[in-house]
């Protein structure tokens, strides 16, 4: 009994080890003291620094980053970060000319939201939400549907979509074997059958591996268990789909939610510099309202699809309900045995709730950063107000700014502080804040009996940040970068724009529709970045032969290169789910096809209607003075 598993490998661990790989990860509580310490002097100082003092200030950012770097206070990786977060803080370079030396100001952004990311997974924050959504909705077949995908739909926001799928599946399988268990006893009971499944659920639903493949094993070794019902095996098709098709449909509300979001920003500011900015407060304000229409619609059509007499049973509830508040006890509304079944299922979901145990401490601190961040990001440069970046940038160049982002002469402001910029000082943070309560056995905050406070972890390491950022889609973003330069300097972008001449004089909606059902059609057999870095730089000249405003055609490919639903090799999460022996490609063929075209449909509403609004566009043609 002298070791212990490791949670990493799996591998064991002899005792001796185990303590000296706890005290490698473990920080002592002086390190983020000096850290926090240095940070704020370094703050005041440059504060109190005069307009034309820049380099004074560039002189702090450099003492306050070797300081760090001397004494490791923080990981030397993440003390580099530290010019990103000073050097647009003091007012010598903005957050685009940091970035830009580091690797591209995208890139940058796209990292910070990996940090953030890695460290929700890593505290299980994202297993609470999940399951605290599932636990309300998981009352009929419908409703279990639509708590699927909003889970996914919500949590693929600021995750990554893969990781999202990830850590739905095994809960959904979870619940399936739930759904499985409880069927088989209800209709042993009823005599429909003489085996008795009980009521195997699956404690750990984070176990490695598919929950669906275990079972699958299992029920191969029982000889004689009869095969599930035909319903509850098109239900579970609809269940696994709702999880890949919300993480993708999810990734569209937010900027950083998918990587195609960024692809556009950066070609954006590359073929027309002078155009409005697209940050994540305007991309939220006109992207959240489709990617909630199209969760609505993709719900339909798995409801409709795979649980038609759900839906038809909760409509007709809902009228029973109606009429009985103006004729009390004109309809029965007693539990039926369906609606019994649903109530074990829900009392299942919410025991795994339960072991959850109550809110843990680093739980808390991320979601009040997670918080913090959405706000900072949402009020930064908000269309239409003076936002906190623009406030900072007066304060040190001394700029009569009036509303928006253009001063008294109509000259643009360009604020020093960005949307990369928030997300990496966040990252920084999730390195200072240990898991356990620094306040917990001091005489602030009383400690439970018997216990004592003892060195902790980060909410964030750098063993975890090695083995989960996906630097391959940093690299494969800078590949995307290239792609854009080359095929700008060669002239190929102009060529290809100019062979779309056909739809010149077209109407806008017929444009749109065309673009979309090309991009929705390409992105099945590539990746949605891959598609997106493709063809951003032809769109972008594009719009000029067609003469409509670049945002036009550029927002409608790269939401479209989003809608990837009808094969496995189109996305990740789509891959994911074929552990799962219910799902067959035809499955996802079928149910992907229409909603593909429906989806084309909404996204075509919602670009040709509140889209340019939003952004001030009031006429829809192309806008020379964009242009570098």
């Amino acid at each position: 009994m002298g070791a212990k598993l490791d949670d990493n490998s799996g591998l064991e661990v002899p005792k001796g080890e185990e303590d000296e790989s706890r005290v490698k990860t473990q920080v002592p509580k002086w390190r983020t003291a000096f850290t926090l310490l240095v940070i704020l002097i370094a703050v005041i100082i440059i504060s109190s620094l005069g307009n034309d003092q820049l380099k004074e200030r560039a002189g702090v950012v450099i003492a306050t980053t070797a300081l760090l770097w001397c004494t490791e206070a923080m990981p030397l990786m993440i003390t580099a970060l530290m010019p990103a977060i000073l050097f647009p803080f003091a007012g010598v370079l903005d957050t685009k000319q940091v970035s830009a030396v580091y690797w591209n100001y995208i890139s940058m952004l796209m990292l910070g939201t990996f940090l953030m990311a890695e460290s929700v997974e890593a505290c299980g924050l994202h297993k609470r939400i999940a399951l605290a959504i599932l636990s309300l909705l998981g009352r009929s077949e419908a409703l279990l549907l639509l708590g699927s995908m909003l889970v996914a739909w919500k949590l693929s926001m600021f995750m990554s979509n893969t990781a999202t799928t990830a850590m739905m599946l095994p809960i959904i399988g979870a619940i399936i074997e739930s759904l499985r268990s409880i069927q088989r006893e209800m209709d042993r009971k009823n005599g429909a059958t003489g085996i008795d499944m009980g009521t195997v659920i699956y404690d750990n639903i984070t176990t490695n591996g598919s929950v669906a493949e275990k079972l699958a094993e299992e029920e191969e070794e029982e000889e004689g268990v009869e095969a599930d019902p035909p319903r509850f095996t098109w239900f579970c098709k609809g269940l696994i789909l709702s999880i890949p098709y919300g993480a993708s449909i999810g990734g569209i509300a937010t900027l950083t939610g998918t990587p195609p979001n960024l692809v556009f920003k950066s070609n954006l500011e590359k073929f027309f510099p002078n155009s409005p900015s697209v940050d994540f407060g305007k991309w939220m304000a006109f992207c959240y309202p489709i990617s909630f229409l199209l969760v609505i619609t993709g719900w339909h059509v798995l409801v409709i699809m795979y649980a038609r007499h759900s839906y038809v049973d909760m409509i007709k509830l809902i009228g029973k309900k109606l009429v009985n508040i103006f004729v009390p006890g004109r309809f029965s509304t007693d539990d039926t045995d369906d609606q019994k079944k649903w109530k074990q299922v829900n009392s299942e979901i919410q025991k795994k709730y339960r072991a959850l145990g109550p809110l843990r401490f680093p739980e808390v601190v991320l979601f009040c950063l997670v918080i913090i961040l959405v706000i900072l990001w949402l009020f930064r440069d908000p269309a239409g107000l003076q936002g906190w970046s623009i406030a900072h940038y007066k304060s040190l160049v001394q700029h009569d700014a009036v509303e928006g982002a253009y001063g008294s002469d109509g000259e643009s402001i360009h604020p020093y502080l960005k949307d990369a910029w928030i997300a990496i000082v966040i990252g920084v943070v999730l390195f200072n804040i240990p898991t356990e309560n620094p306040l917990e056995g001091t005489w602030l905050w009383k400690a439970p009996p018997g216990k004592k406070f003892k060195r902790s972890e980060k909410l964030l390491t750098m063993e975890i940040v090695m083995k989960k950022t996906p630097w391959d889609v940093l690299i494969l973003l800078g590949g995307g970068y290239a792609i854009a330069e080359g095929c700008e300097s060669s002239g190929l972008s102009q060529w290809l724009g100019d062979s779309f001449g056909f739809l010149i004089g077209q109407n806008n909606v017929l444009i749109a529709m065309v673009i979309c059902f090309m991009v929705a059609c390409l992105t099945e057999v590539a990746s949605n970045t891959a598609s997106t870095t493709l063809l951003m730089p032809v769109l972008a000249p594009m719009s000029k032969t067609l003469n409509v405003n670049p945002l036009f055609l550029m927002i409608s490919g790269t939401i479209s290169a989003s809608l990837a639903f009808c094969l496995p090799s189109a996305t990740g999460p789509n891959a994911l789910v074929f552990t799962f022996k219910e799902i067959k490609v035809i499955d996802m063929l079928r149910t992907g096809v229409i909603m593909n075209i429906l989806s084309v449909l909404v996204v075509v509403l919602g670009v040709s209607t509140w889209t340019l609004s939003i952004l001030g566009i009031e006429n829809n043609e192309y806008i020379d003075s964009w242009e570098p």
